[in-house]
């Protein structure tokens, strides 16, 4: 178990996702700890078997949740990074035909059996996960369904900015994106072909530079305009 200042000195990714929804404190965080478990190391392509899984948080990497049909096309539901927690809401629960793939190298570490939210604060924080978690749901359908590839890619670019400044992976509008464009295309319901073109023309426009697997957002307003994002 840590103590309360190694907590804060060495605070992990998953307890600053926690902070963001609740003003934890010292005493919730070593009580958190307490109940965490054994860490594991998976390579990229790793199916967890979410059926099997205990719940469990990412402790670094980027893993999603997706659904392959027969013919081997597939549909990514969910990025998840460094950070989040599976098994905590209805989203990352098991369920029939979800897979839990790894798309980087994959640290995470397993829960105890038994409820994390052991106080009140720490309810509200998880709370707030999960609530979050499926705002982004209906915001992943809302793209996939009505906006076209331009408006996907922004807001998508802007999501995952957004959620890795949370916890101190990004550099100013700068971030690291460690996944191929065929994974991006997943996500996004279009082809490998129409993201690579989405991308050069959104470099042409000054919206964002693209080296290799850094992305710079250089035009934000731009980009929400594009994304339909809204304060």
């Amino acid at each position: 178990m840590l103590s309360a200042p190694a907590t804060i000195a060495t605070e992990r990714a998953y307890v600053r996702r926690l902070k963001h929804h609740a003003p934890l404190q010292d005493e919730d965080i070593v009580a958190l700890e307490g109940r965490l478990g054994r860490v594991e190391i998976h390579a990229p392509g790793k199916d967890l078997e979410l059926a099997k899984t205990q719940p469990l948080f990412l402790i670094s990497g980027w893993a999603c949740l997706a659904h392959s049909l027969r013919d081997g096309r597939r549909q990514i539901i969910a990025f998840l990074l460094a950070g989040d927690g599976v098994g905590f809401d209805l989203l990352t629960r098991p369920q029939p035909h979800i897979e839990l793939l790894a798309l980087t190298p994959l640290k995470v570490r397993y829960a105890q059996p038994g409820s994390l939210a052991l106080n009140e604060r720490l309810g509200r924080a998880f709370a707030g996960a999960a609530a979050e978690q499926q705002t982004r749901l209906v915001g992943h359908l809302v793209r996939l369904g009505r906006q076209t590839a331009y408006e996907r890619v922004a807001h998508l670019l802007l999501e995952l900015h957004g959620r890795l400044a949370e916890i101190g992976e990004a550099r100013g509008e700068g971030f690291h994106l460690p996944v191929k464009q065929e994974v991006l295309a997943d996500a996004l319901g279009l082809s490998l072909v129409h993201v690579n073109r989405t991308l050069q023309q959104m470099r042409r426009d000054g919206l964002i530079d693209l080296r290799g697997s850094q992305v710079s957002l250089l035009d934000r307003p731009g980009l929400e305009l594009a994304g339909d994002q809204r304060a």
